[in-house]
């Protein structure tokens, strides 16, 4: 065989191992790429030619959006999606729209848009829209009874009266996104929903979620929102994951709210409170359901530092608590003179097996809660302490010396990774 060709059959044979890739390897590798991308490998063989028009996951995020001029970009932007969605073929199982980078309203092309995926059997549907517009979510999604998965960010989320609900929605995660009530609630029926997150959301107070499979749940607000929010998940006996992230609030509640959360946390049989930065003062309840805990805590304030401790003794299940020191001072005479009482935590902390402590910075407070800690964890497996600044030689000592309840606790004093 000649030089030339032997060369002809390596090429050959090149070209054959590109075709004869099986198919779902093929859909991997395009599934990696960025759309744009993905269609240029039509070029790499005939079996390639459209493949990526075929393929079931459709990703238009943040980059594809922002590589339109800007100028033009608007024009351009719809164009390409339509003749993205035009050569489609097949049906679209997952559907990533990202329009942040324009900031001309998009709201009649998002509509046709959706209309096409929602269409096409989408299970997994993602839509990010500019902070500058106002989108309010068509009925086409609410009436989209294939969708497994549904992200939204900065949409209005106003069902329309025939709305029946999710019937077979898994996971629900919605960022800044506002409801409006169609009458007096806005009603979201999912009994197949695992996992809810609400975060920075308006208009909750209007929101009744009836799921009773819920697993996981994450709240995020900067008002009492929240609270409310909880009416509904009182009868959610699934529900294992609770996350509450409540800001600039005042300290007292209202009255219903407080029951509310109340009735909650004594209520589920296997409550997980991955965060709790704000919680109503004075919970006179036992929180039998309570397992892990995470805590924002200023040791420069009483009052917080003693609920929180109260809170603490008021969960004899607890197995792992979370500690981010956000504030403390060695002029706070008053939270030292508390922590170094003997009846500040009236009974052993018998469950408690694993302590973190993070963002600590050193202070008399922070040495007299560890101090405590220690000495109220007799089954206590390890402690672990990230130093905010560099680490000290004389507080690691100090720490070591400090009595521990449990013969096998091990302490690990670390310097906090930003």
């Amino acid at each position: 065989m000649t030089q030339d060709g032997e060369r002809v059959a390596v090429e050959g044979d090149r070209e054959d191992r590109i075709s004869d890739l099986p198919r779902n390897v093929i859909d991997r590798i395009l599934e990696l790429l960025p759309v744009e991308d993905a269609a240029r490998t039509s070029i790499l063989s005939r079996k390639w030619r459209y493949i990526w028009a075929m393929l079931p996951s459709l990703v238009l995020g943040y980059r594809f959006c922002k590589s339109f001029k800007w100028e033009e970009s608007p024009f351009n932007f719809k164009e390409a999606v339509d003749n993205i969605l035009l050569m489609h073929m097949g049906d679209i199982v997952k559907f990533v729209l990202d329009t942040r980078a324009l900031r001309l309203s998009l709201s009649a092309a998002i509509d046709r848009w959706m209309f096409y995926v929602t269409r096409n059997g989408v299970k997994e549907l993602t839509l990010r829209v500019s902070s500058y517009h106002t989108y309010t979510l068509p009925s086409s999604i609410f009436n989209c009874s294939s969708l497994t998965k549904l992200t939204l960010f900065k949409c209005v989320f106003k069902p329309p009266n025939s709305f029946l609900g999710f019937q077979n929605l898994i996971t629900l995660c919605l960022q800044g996104a506002t409801f409006v009530p169609t009458t007096s609630f806005c009603v979201i029926k999912a009994p197949r929903l695992a996992s809810l997150t609400l975060d920075s959301c308006n208009g909750t107070q209007y929101l009744n979620i009836v799921s009773p499979g819920l697993e996981s749940l994450y709240v995020s607000n900067s008002q009492w929102q929240c609270y409310p929010l909880l009416n509904c998940l009182i009868n959610c006996k699934s529900l294992t994951v609770l996350k509450l992230e409540c800001h600039d609030v005042v300290n007292n509640p209202k009255p219903n709210e407080k029951t509310t959360l109340e009735k909650l946390l004594v209520s589920l049989p296997a409550l997980e409170l991955l965060s709790a930065d704000v919680v109503p003062n004075g919970l006179p309840v036992t929180l039998n359901c309570l397992w892990h805990l995470l805590l924002n805590l200023d040791l420069g304030k009483m009052g917080l530092t003693s609920y929180v401790l109260q809170l603490i003794k008021n969960s004899p299940n607890l197995s792992k608590l979370e500690i981010r020191v956000d504030g403390t001072s060695d002029d706070a005479e008053t939270v030292m003179k508390y922590l170094d009482m003997p009846s500040c935590l009236e009974r052993p902390l018998n469950n408690l097996e694993h302590v973190a402590i993070n963002f600590f910075k050193s202070s008399k407070a922070e040495l007299l809660f560890v101090k405590l800690l220690l000495s109220s964890t007799p089954y206590l497996l390890s402690m672990c302490i990230r130093q905010w600044a560099d680490i000290d030689v004389d507080i690691a000592l100090e720490l070591m010396r400090f009595r521990r309840a449990s013969p096998r606790a091990e302490l690990f004093y670390s310097q906090q990774k930003t």
